[in-house]
């Protein structure tokens, strides 16, 4: 295609505004550059100059084989998201009907995102980072079905058990819908009696589940049981100590984390490493304590999706962790924080042999106007 103008852009990198954009690689050196909006002149553009070669793809600066590995995963991965949350509101849609609801559908992906997180574990932890605040109920069970399979995973569950967990996730606020939106998304501290009605939600998913044919007992628990704490001060059950298993800890240490990370209409989500702090925190009274650590582990110090400043100032995201050295993860670099500006992405192993950069501090995507959308997985 041929771009005879910049309509919009972030940052303040010089870019020539106009020309022939030939191949996805240069579409993609635009976009990381800052470009939003382009003008494009259709009578000067050939649908020729945009397929990519073979021989550009495997001489491409982005072509690394980490990044390829990546690549070949990432359309499935948003087909399953996209897929899921299709299903999501067509579930929803129906309970708000009053219709009985089909979980085979959304059982299936389930099995494909269970697949795909054995073969693509990174990516799909990277797209749980991708945030909508107006469809927060929606995102909140994408993600706490990713990170319950991711964690299973970890704690070398059975596959068939990782399927229900993470269909369990999928499900797991299901009562909300007959949660008035008032309620659901007020800006500002729910009063007593605003709180009771929220809470009563984990009541109308057990219902609602435990009339759905296909729902097991590992689902059940993750629906009702993910606001339950180890002392008793959870609800709606007050479930304590053994009455609590493995599957409703898991589920309440990852909906908290998963909460403590989100935006939302009325606050800005926590870094991942501020959410772990609180984590620790209610380690051993509100959670199970060897099972936070475990958590924690299976993220890593810095999980996928993570905004990091490297030593030379250059603002970089985490795109695959490292788990002989975690402080050493594999990173896409982005942005020259001194400078404000983008930069031409490249991948860096933090861990390669004569690589001096390292990780000095997480930060704050808002601080820099970035998108990480755009950049995940």
């Amino acid at each position: 295609m041929y771009v005879v103008d910049i309509v919009r852009q972030v940052g303040n990198k010089t870019i020539s505004s106009r020309g022939f954009v030939r191949n996805p690689a240069q579409i993609e050196a635009l976009i990381n550059s800052g470009v939003l909006e382009v003008t494009v002149d259709l009578s000067r553009s050939r649908l020729e100059d945009e397929s990519l070669s073979p021989e550009e793809a495997s001489t491409s600066p982005h072509a690394t084989r980490s990044d390829r590995h990546q690549e070949a995963g990432t359309l499935r991965i948003r087909r399953l998201y996209k897929e899921a949350r299709s299903l999501q509101v067509k579930l929803l849609s129906q309970l708000k009907q009053g219709e009985p609801i089909d979980i085979a559908p959304l059982a299936q992906v389930a099995e494909e995102m269970v697949d795909t997180m054995f073969t693509h574990g990174d990516a799909m932890l990277c797209l749980a980072r991708i945030r909508a605040k107006d469809a927060y109920l929606m995102e909140h069970s994408m993600n706490v079905a990713i990170l319950l399979a991711n964690f299973g995973r970890y704690l070398g569950l059975e596959r068939a058990t990782l399927q229900e967990l993470t269909l369990g996730g999928l499900l797991h606020d299901v009562g909300k819908i007959m949660t008035p939106d008032a309620i659901l998304n007020k800006p500002g501290k729910l009063t007593e009696e605003e709180f009771a009605v929220m809470r009563h939600h984990v009541v109308h998913s057990r219902e609602i589940l435990g009339e759905t044919p296909g729902i097991t007992p590992i689902m059940l628990e993750v629906a009702g049981n993910h606001h339950e704490r180890l002392d008793g001060s959870g609800y709606p059950l007050k479930l304590k100590g053994d009455e609590l298993s493995l599957y409703s800890r898991m589920s309440g240490i990852v909906d908290v984390y998963d909460a403590l990370t989100a935006d939302r209409v009325y606050k800005a989500g926590m870094q991942p490493t501020q959410a772990f702090r609180i984590l620790l925190k209610g380690a051993g009274s509100h959670f199970d304590a060897e099972l936070v650590q475990k958590f924690i582990k299976c993220l890593g110090v810095y999980p996928v999706g993570t905004l990091v400043q490297l030593s030379n100032q250059k603002l970089a995201v985490v795109i695959e962790r490292n788990h002989q050295e975690p402080l050493k993860p594999l990173v896409k670099v982005i942005y020259h924080a001194a400078a404000r500006h983008y930069l031409e992405v490249k991948l860096l192993d933090l861990a390669r042999p004569g690589t001096t950069e390292s990780i000095e501090a997480v930060v704050e995507p808002r601080d820099y106007d970035i998108v990480l959308d755009r950049f995940i997985p």
